[in-house]
């Protein structure tokens, strides 16, 4: 063992001790502890030197991790809790304590971050049904957590949990590809089975040759079942399942790791199903009984859910895979099934009622949802892209880190819209050869910090087309290895790379170095800043370290980084088998060109996302400014249904209620392929409890939307209140509301705020009695210099930043209301006012990632605000918008530069009221949404 390894063990074991007696833990404590181990150690090894700096520096790291609690929501109406008299025996959960010390003692994970896993997978746990519990019963649950955020961590220790409670058939359905499939198997083996599953499959044949991770801690021997391997070919095989003399159900648990694919999950069904099935003489159904079986889903977005629906009420069968998924719950008596994914928009659109008569319910996550938190050292799309603050919905706002670069020269290189047998340019785009470089230099970076075992990666993703993907890493090749050779040789008279790392380095690496370490919440995350000279001669060794990758999807691409233990640089190549599960570890340099519309896929490609200890400030994404702009309202997106759930689960509400909510909001088909919709033709809105407000505008039709703003206010009279610089009217009949919008001209790419479908929900709700008086808002801009008169007022015209480019020939804004306009009817500390602000600081608390040491909101949000309003009480926003930030973008071009009118209602939260649905065709998604079937799987 090196000094380094066992004074971060001595330091580790302290911290935990102090842990469990309630002892706060100082950074002078950590220091004082790594030198007093350090003396030892270096006494006793005096040439194996300890950089006591840095292991302190990481380990307070650890210590300074920030976790949030986890929200969830649950239906338990066929549910028996049974948990929590099992606590008190748990320290007998032999696979778990395994488990627990494989990640404490030898992966050296933060001691906050395991004893959170360990808590939330007992409440995961908890809601499963006990094993143990006769007769028939299904449990089907989801667990969202962020991209590369630790979701297969978490679910290995929920598979050592329920395996210690009694469940005998483990299955983990492990996405579409064999790299994620031996991937996953890899790290069940680690952390459950103990041995490498490529060299033997049954526990009582390994020794000390073929064990690894839990089954070489000291301690018992645990014996468990396992028929598929992370090799090539170790997928489930009938002909090797019955060959191992096991059965589902017998003394030793079973777990089973397999690809999502059609004969795999046949063959699965035949074996699992023929021993012990047998016909239910009261139903007829052929059924296992006395099996306890948990399912694990992972990636459960992805093909798991059922793309096929019917146009009437006749039944049809399910896609191939959610059809055998269903098959299989559908025939064991006792199920619990767990959906794990980062992105679970296709999850939540599926239909709760959808049965079929010989396959059973589908997929819905009836019985609990549970959203996990990533701690404070999680790197998200909000830290990489950032996060606008929206007060109206509780959304605190992220600013971005200076880490995303723009290729500008890639174009004639590889065209976005290119085909598979388009020639490639010539030579790589000169962004990309800087890419390169930035990765070798990073790479010496983390050496000279001490990361010399770590695991650097780099990702090339610019196309789908495996040819052409094989000819980049050609070009990339080459240059790779001119590079080394100069690295090595020296350029002779030539000054061309020596340039290139002297400009990355002075305005690039160094100081976005400088920047993020300068954070107080990042700090940590950064290692020292070497010298520039000592940067160059380590270059020499990271370059040579260095190796190509083409990924394709074969268990090589998941077991490179299993193999080398002991680190390995590498630069991969690939295009969809890069999206979905596959972890590059210690991935720092990101060069991405691909191009897809629907927020899920994104997301999924979004491989830079994770855990970057040590070295935060050496990552680099390398793409382009749609995609960046994409990736904005991505975020936000996300952002909104993550406090659409807070506010949910906050108030008891049923996942089945949550999935009515989220897909009748204004712009739900946005956030995955219609494909994965049930009801794809059909586009349903519900606006009770919600705002709908204009974010993009026709510069053509400013000229109706000044009439109708010039008839409102005509309309509406003097009796007026200001309201900073503007104007508020109170007690407005609906009529006048409904005849402004009828007057509006909407983009028809603004889905929240089309007229048509605001009227029809007003008239509907004023059938039953709603919405009867309103509160119109013409909103000013305080102080402001630009002014404009309508209808004999004068107003000042509020600014709102142009985020739509020249091309779009549209005005398009983030956002058009300012929050605090939401609350114009509700005065501080008045009931109505401390209720809905109770329900703000109730959603807030079940926040899993609010910021460590972040302040309880002192406001309503505007959501709140629309469950605690009357349902009598509408409120209509008007914003006169300056057309200057649209003229800025079109600078030479002879334009009006008459205003642009926004607007929003804002309505109060409606138990009576239905969705309204709406038919849609491909050309219309197509138009509207950008989709086409390419975006899909």
């Amino acid at each position: 063992m090196s000094n380094t390894t066992a004074v971060r063990g001595f330091v580790i074991t302290k911290i935990d001790q102090f842990v469990s007696q309630n002892k706060p833990v100082t950074p002078e404590q950590v220091r004082a502890w790594v030198d007093a181990m350090a003396d030892m150690a270096e006494g006793m090894e005096p040439d194996d030197i300890v950089d006591r700096e840095q292991i302190a520096k990481e380990i307070e790291s650890d210590v300074n991790v920030h976790i949030g609690n986890w929200n969830s929501m649950s239906d338990d109406s066929d549910h028996i809790p049974w948990l929590q008299e099992r606590l008190d025996d748990k320290a007998e959960w032999k696979f778990w304590s395994r488990y627990e010390r494989l990640m404490r003692n030898e992966l050296k994970l933060p001691p906050k971050s395991v004893d959170r896993l360990d808590e939330v997978t007992d409440d995961i746990l908890g809601r499963l049904e006990d094993p143990k519990r006769e007769g028939t019963w299904d449990r089907r649950g989801l667990v969202a957590g962020q991209v590369q955020s630790g979701k297969t961590g978490n679910y290995t220790g929920l598979i050592a949990k329920a395996i210690d409670n009694g469940y005998k058939l483990i299955v983990v359905l492990a996405g579409v590809h064999n790299s994620l499939r031996s991937q996953t198997q890899a790290r069940i083996d680690e952390g459950i089975l103990g041995f490498d599953t490529r060299a033997i499959r049954k526990a009582q044949q390994a020794d000390g040759a073929n064990r690894i991770g839990v089954g070489k801690l000291a301690g018992e021997w645990l014996h468990v079942s396992s028929f598929t391997s992370s090799s090539e070919s170790g997928d489930f095989k009938l002909a090797v399942a019955q060959g191992m003399g096991v059965v589902p159900g017998g003394s030793d648990p079973i777990i089973l790791v397999v690809k999502k694919n059609k004969s795999i999950l046949e063959n699965l069904y035949k074996w699992s199903t023929h021993l012990k099935g047998s016909t239910d003489p009261e139903t007829g159904k052929f059924r296992v009984r006395n099996v306890p079986v948990l399912v694990i889903d992972d990636e459960a977005d992805h093909a798991s859910v059922n793309t096929k629906f019917a146009k009437d009420d006749t039944e049809i069968d399910p896609s191939v895979i959610n059809r055998l998924i269903r098959k299989f719950l559908d025939t064991f008596e006792q199920t619990s099934y767990v959906a794990y994914t980062a992105t679970p928009f296709a999850n939540i659109f599926i239909d709760p009622d959808a049965d079929h008569s010989t396959v059973g319910e589908d997929l819905f996550p009836r019985s609990f949802i549970v959203n996990l938190p990533a701690p404070s050292t999680y790197i998200g799309p909000e830290r990489v892209f950032g996060l606008d603050a929206d007060n109206a919905n509780a959304i605190e706002g992220v600013e971005a880190l200076d880490i995303v670069r723009k290729p500008w020269d890639y174009d004639e290189w590889l065209p976005d819209k290119h085909k598979a047998l388009d020639p490639l340019g010539d030579e790589l785009p000169d962004s990309l050869k800087d890419a390169i470089v930035f990765f070798l230099m990073a790479g010496a970076v983390r050496r000279l910090r001490g990361q010399v075992q770590k695991h650097h990666s780099m990702l090339i993703h610019v196309t789908r087309f495996t040819d052409m993907q094989r000819r980049v890493a050609d070009q990339v090749g080459d240059y790779l290895d001119s590079v080394r050779d100069r690295l090595e040789f020296g350029e002779g008279g030539s000054t061309v790379l020596a340039s290139q790392i002297d400009r990355l380095w002075s305005e690039d690496l160094l100081p976005t170095s400088l920047d993020i370490a300068s954070r107080e919440d990042l700090a940590s995350q950064v290692g020292d800043i070497p010298h520039l000279e000592d940067v160059k001669a380590e270059m020499v060794e990271a370059a040579r370290r260095t190796r190509l990758h083409v990924v394709n999807g074969t268990s090589a691409d998941a077991l490179e980084y299993v193999d080398h233990p002991d680190g390995i640089s590498v630069i991969a190549i690939g295009g969809d088998k890069l999206s979905r599960g596959l972890t590059l570890e210690g991935l720092c340099v990101s060069y991405y060109l691909r191009a897809s519309r629907m927020y899920d896929t994104l997301m999924q490609m979004g491989r830079w996302f994770g855990y970057r200890p040590g070295y935060l400030d050496l990552c680099r994404l390398y793409t382009t400014s749609p995609l960046v702009s994409w990736y904005e309202k991505i975020t936000a997106a996300s952002a909104e249904l993550q406090a659409e759930f807070e506010a949910m689960s906050a108030v008891g509400s049923t996942p089945e209620q949550f999935g009515l909510r989220v897909r009748q909001l204004p712009d739900g088909l946005l956030v995955t392929s219609p494909q994965k919709l049930k009801h794809a033709a059909t586009y349903s809105i519900s606006f009770s409890g919600g705002i709908s407000e204009t974010v993009t505008f026709l510069p053509d039709q400013r000229e109706a939307n000044i009439g109708a703003l010039t008839e409102l206010i005509s309309s509406l009279g003097g009796d007026h209140s200001p309201v900073g610089d503007g104007r508020v009217w109170r007690n407005v009949g609906a009529d006048t509301v409904i005849r402004f919008l009828s007057g509006y001209k909407a983009d028809k790419a603004a889905l929240k705020s089309l007229p048509e479908p605001l009227i029809k929900y007003i008239q509907a709700r004023r059938a039953e009695g709603e919405l009867g008086s309103w509160t119109v808002v013409v909103a000013g801009r305080q102080n402001g210099t630009e002014h404009w008169t309508v209808a004999g007022q004068q107003l000042s015209l509020i600014e709102r930043s142009n985020q739509a480019g020249k091309e779009s020939g549209r005005y398009t804004v983030r956002r058009v209301v300012s929050p605090a306009h939401e609350l114009v009817d509700f005065t501080a500390a008045t009931p109505g006012w401390d209720q809905a602000l109770a329900d703000t600081v109730e959603a807030w608390e079940k926040r899993p990632n609010k910021k460590a040491g972040a302040k309880p909101p002192t406001a309503p949000s505007g959501r709140s605000e629309r469950f605690r309003r009357s349902v009598n009480n509408g409120l209509l926003l008007v914003y006169p918008l300056s057309a200057t930030p649209w003229l800025k973008t079109h600078e030479g071009e002879d334009l009006s530069n008459e205003p642009f009118v926004g607007f929003a209602v804002s309505f109060p939260h409606s138990v009576g009221a239905k969705p309204l649905e709406y038919k849609v065709n491909p050309i219309f998604l197509k138009n509207v949404f950008g989709w086409d079937g390419d975006d899909d799987e």
